[in-house]
């Protein structure tokens, strides 16, 4: 399932950028440009073709993907990302039978090795909408893949609510159907929103305002600064999409 959905955030993502200006400035991400977050999607496929997963998702992680291929175009960059989709895409649907240690070092803290491929998933989705956000392209918003990466999403604030000792909250996607619990208790809340602003609130690319906007049934309050992937942060700005 993942090796597909890779290849497909994949597919999107190269068409999209094709006749494209690679210098425009992509607001959501590290003051990168849309060549950087090529070059970092292409960094990541190849580091899972070298089993490189230490620190996956850190600032310097990826950061190194961008300053290692600095000089490369995007014809180039396109070309080794192609070179790698394959093997990497094969890694996903095998990573638990390829004698990979069974946790690893991630932004996440240890995680287990089973949880890269969603991850990976997830962030060439959050980096196609960031540079359709980029480009003023509102599109893809309705893909079946976006359900998957807000339900992960979700599940991932468990670790953060239990630390801050918050209370079990229910999230409820309005365009899926689907819903989740972060935590293990009786919910004491419930957020509603489609499966696109989860993902993109959850990840990183709301601003605290835009995240309070979104339908709860109590005063959000006490949750939001726990509402946002722990290795990311969330927007001072709007990316107003």
């Amino acid at each position: 399932m993942y090796a597909e959905a890779y290849r497909r955030g994949y597919g999107r993502v190269v068409a999209f950028m094709d006749g494209r200006d690679p210098d425009t400035p992509v607001p959501a991400t590290p003051e990168w440009t849309a060549l950087d977050v090529l070059r970092h999607l292409t960094g990541l496929a190849v580091d899972v073709t070298n089993s490189v997963f230490d620190g996956f998702g850190s600032d310097e992680w990826t950061s190194e993907h961008v300053k290692s291929r600095w000089r490369m175009s995007l014809d180039e960059v396109v070309a080794e990302w192609d070179d790698a989709v394959g093997a990497a895409s094969e890694i996903f649907d095998r990573i638990s039978e390829i004698g990979l240690p069974d946790t690893i070092s991630s932004a996440l803290g240890a995680i287990d090795i089973e949880a890269i491929p969603a991850m990976a998933v997830s962030d060439i989705l959050q980096h196609e909408f960031d540079l359709r956000n980029a480009f003023g392209d509102s599109g893809g918003r309705d893909l079946l893949d976006i359900h998957f990466a807000a339900a992960g999403h979700v599940k991932s604030l468990r670790r953060t609510f239990e630390a801050a000792g918050l209370p079990t909250i229910r999230v409820e996607s309005t365009d899926s159907g689907m819903g989740w619990d972060i935590g293990y208790d009786e919910p004491v809340a419930l957020l509603r929103a489609a499966s696109f602003d989860l993902m993109r609130a959850i990840g990183g690319r709301r601003t605290k305002g835009e995240l309070r906007g979104l339908e709860w049934d109590v005063d959000p309050e006490p949750l939001l600064d726990s509402m946002v992937l722990p290795h990311l942060r969330m927007r001072e700005t709007s990316l107003r999409e």
